[in-house]
This record gives structure tokens, sequence and C-alpha cells, in this order.
């Protein structure tokens, strides 16, 4: 506490009569020149004053000591003090403030001193609560970040194991398949050339007839080939036979389309022929398009190759063909596309469906988000297909679509990862 002097004196009348007032007041005297002429303990406190230099650290805020010099005498100011250092102390007290000509009487019913500790107390407490609430907060969104690369791990682990499954399954389809087919190929080869001998025989017979046979004879040979209508059976059997050869075609050809799509064998980067791997989805979707009349076009300008991960390729482009038979109506158009753009290679799949609604379209990728009703999908179509390009492959898929109808996917890759 710093001692009173002789100012003290002349407000000691006054003073007695404050303290008369009220239990918990703080009071300064200073001279016009600022300096501290008089401080209890309160005010002390307030002002953070030395006790050794009797300098303060905090001074008046507001109003600032030269407004309160403004008048001569009596009270000058009546109302909320602040006392503080414009830095990270602060004080706010309910004051009055008299002058005389060489001296400023500060009287201030204040709260006591220790509340004010504790209201320092409390605001560090309630700083280091707002600091536990953002570490809360950064670690909730780690956790769900954590989280979601969970998700997007599990998701590649299904897809993984479903790709697996479906080329093993493949795999052992055309294994089992190729042999019979061989087999009934390479019998309707023999059923083909059989059946020429034999209509080369009867055709040698007649012959032979003509040149020796009796009357009767060529007349019971010409009624029996009318019975049987030879040429007919001649013309329907090789129609048969072709038929049956195109069939056995078509079907090693659907065993080879879907043993490219798996691609069980070429899990690493392979360099192959895209229009080719495109194709080769086709024969998936086909049974789709043909009962729907899709009209499924594919404009490309000839072989282009690139080194990519073919059947984590075939599988992104097959759950946008999925999608965009899923969207178009019967007799819909379907078109695909694939160009080379300097380092890079271009497939667009573009449809005349219903379109995407805009509120949902920045969500399609989301992983298991679906508008399929419950049992039709899982939501993880696309969201595979976009870490497939563009995680696995470093590419990138853009979709534009209206919701008057049509949505067209844009999906590039490099030539070479």
């Amino acid at each position: 506490m710093i001692n009173p002097n002789d100012s003290f004196s002349e407000w000691a009348d006054l003073i007695e009569n404050l303290l008369s007032e009220t239990e918990s007041i703080g009071i300064g005297i200073f001279g016009i020149d600022q300096t501290i002429l008089y401080a209890n303990k309160p005010m002390a406190f307030f002002f953070d004053i030395d006790s050794d230099t009797g300098r303060a650290n905090n001074f008046f805020i507001n109003p600032q000591f030269t407004t309160l010099l403004r008048e001569t005498q009596g009270l000058v100011f009546n109302g909320l003090l602040t006392i503080g250092n414009y830095s990270n102390t602060s004080y706010v007290l309910t004051a009055k403030v008299f002058r005389t000509e060489s001296s400023l009487l500060v009287f201030a019913e204040v709260d006591v001193k220790s509340l004010f500790e504790n209201n320092k107390n409390l605001s560090k407490l309630n700083q280091e609560v707002n600091n536990l609430q953002r570490e809360l907060i950064k670690e909730k969104r780690n956790l769900e970040l954590a989280l979601n690369q969970l998700k997007e791990t599990q998701q590649l682990l299904i897809h993984s194991e479903k790709m697996n499954a479906m080329g093993k399954l493949v795999a052992g389809v055309a294994h089992e398949v190729n042999n019979p087919i061989a087999f009934v190929y390479s019998n309707l080869y023999s059923l083909e050339n059989y059946s020429q001998e034999v209509f080369d025989t009867i055709k040698e017979i007649e012959a032979a007839l003509e040149k020796g046979g009796s009357n009767e004879t060529l007349e019971r040979v010409s009624r029996i080939k009318t019975e049987c209508d030879l040429e007919y059976l001649k013309q329907e059997i090789s129609d048969i036979i072709q038929e049956s050869k195109e069939g056995v075609e078509r079907v090693r050809s659907i065993v080879d389309d879907l043993r490219r799509f798996s691609r069980l064998d070429e899990s690493d980067v392979k360099h192959i022929d895209l229009t080719e791997n495109i194709k080769s989805t086709f024969s998936i979707i086909k049974s789709e398009v043909t009962r729907k009349k899709i009209d499924l076009k594919f404009e490309y300008p000839g072989q282009i190759f690139v080194d990519c991960f073919p059947g984590q390729l075939n599988q992104a482009i097959l759950n946008v063909l999925i999608n965009a038979v899923d969207a178009v109506e019967d007799g819909g158009i379907i078109g695909i596309s694939a160009f080379e753009n300097n380092d890079n290679v271009v497939i667009g799949i573009e449809d005349n469906g219903c379109g995407i609604p805009n509120e949902i379209r920045s969500r399609i990728f989301d992983p298991f988000f679906t508008t399929k009703p419950v049992g039709s999908g899982t939501g993880l179509g696309l969201s595979i297909t976009y870490k497939i390009i563009h995680d696995l492959h470093k590419g990138d898929i853009q979709v534009e679509s209206s919701e008057q109808g049509g949505t067209k996917f844009m999906i590039t890759i490099p030539r070479k990862i």
C-alpha cells in the first residue's frame, strides 16, 4: 500500500462518508500528472502497483485520464470505469471520480479481489476447455477420416474379392466349356463333310441309275426323292450345320470375352488394346441391352493401346454402363466413345436416360449412396469406379447431366501409369 501524504487530509471527511456506504471499495488519489498519491489495497490490485517502486502497470482505459481532467472540480465521472493495459488485463468497475485543482479521487465499488482472481482463473480454465474442445473436434475429424478410409479399404477389398471370385468362376467355366465346345465344333465339321459325302453318293447313284436302270426304277427313285423332299433336306441340313457352327462360335466368343473381362491373371499393369477391353464388357450387359432394345453404339478410331490394370478398368467401365442401362427407357440410346488426347485416353459413356437431379449430383461417388430401391443396389458401383480411375490409374472422371434427361461420363486416364 502507498502511504498517504498531506493531500490525503483534504479528502478525509469525504472518504469517511463514502466508507460508511459500502464495504467493498477501491480508493485512489492521483495527481493531475497521473502520479499515484494514494491507493488502498483493492485499488492497488486493479492498477497492479509495484510495492517497491510504486509504479502502476495498468492505467485508465475508458475514460482516459486526460478526459477526467476536463472539469476543474467536483464530480467529473460517475459510471463504469475500465482499468487495464490493452493487452491481457481489463477490469470494469462502478466508480465515481472527483477532482480538485491538484488531484483526482477515484472511488470504486468493487467485488472482492479474490473474485477477480477467480474470474481470471475461470477465464484460464475456459480457454483450456476451448483448447480441449478444438482438440476433440480435430480428433473427431481424424476419426471420421480414418473411418472413411476404412470404408474405402473395405469397399476395395470387397471389390477385389468379387473380381477374384468372378475370375476364378469364369476360368473354371471356360475350362469346363472349352473342351465340349471343341468336341462339338469338331463334330460339326465332320458332320458337314459326311453329309456332303452322303449327298454326293446319292448323286452318283442317281447318275448310275439313269445310265442303266429301268424306267420303273427311275420312277421309283424320283418318287422317293419327291416324298422325302431330298433337295430341301440337303439345304436344311446344311443350314442347321452352319447355324450350329455359328452358335458354337458365339459361345466360344462369349467365353473369351468373359475371360478377357475378368483378367484374373492380369492384376498388374498390362499393355492392352483398350477398344478390345471395352468390347469385352458388352457381352456382360448384352442380355439387358437386348431386352430393353437399347441402341448401343461404340465409336473409336481403331486400336488404342494403354498401360493399365485391365480387370479393374473393365469393372469401372462396366459399373458406368450398368447405370446407363438402368437409366434409359426401352428403346433408349447409349453411346460409347474412346479416343486419344495427347498423353491421355478419354472414354465417354453417354445416355439419353432420366438424368441426375442437381441435389444429388455431388453425392453419386459417395460410398453406399444409391437412389435405387432397397435390395436393388449397394451404392458401391460408382464409388469403386471413382477409386479405380482416380486412385489406381491416376485419372479423372467427370459427369455432365440434365434433369431434362441425359447423362455423360467422361473418364480420362494416362496412357502410361
